[in-house]
């Protein structure tokens, strides 16, 4: 039965360096896609994004503002 566990443990132990690793990779495809993109490609995507959500809360708060009424 101990046998069993520390197999067990082992297998654990290997696959946080696994995922550690799995993350790393991630982390530096992110990166490579970020700087393939260049700094106008960030800077127009965080335009849009912040236009997008601007619009978003500026129908939000229309629309509260001209749908209340008894």
């Amino acid at each position: 039965m101990q046998a069993f566990f520390k197999k067990q443990s082992r297998k654990q132990k290997g696959q946080g360096v696994i995922e550690y690793a799995g993350a790393l990779v991630i982390a530096a495809v992110l990166v490579a896609a970020v700087l393939a993109i260049g700094p106008e490609g960030i800077t127009n995507l965080f335009t849009e994004i912040m236009t997008s959500v601007q619009g978003y809360f500026t129908g939000q708060l229309e629309a509260g503002l001209g749908g209340g009424g008894a």
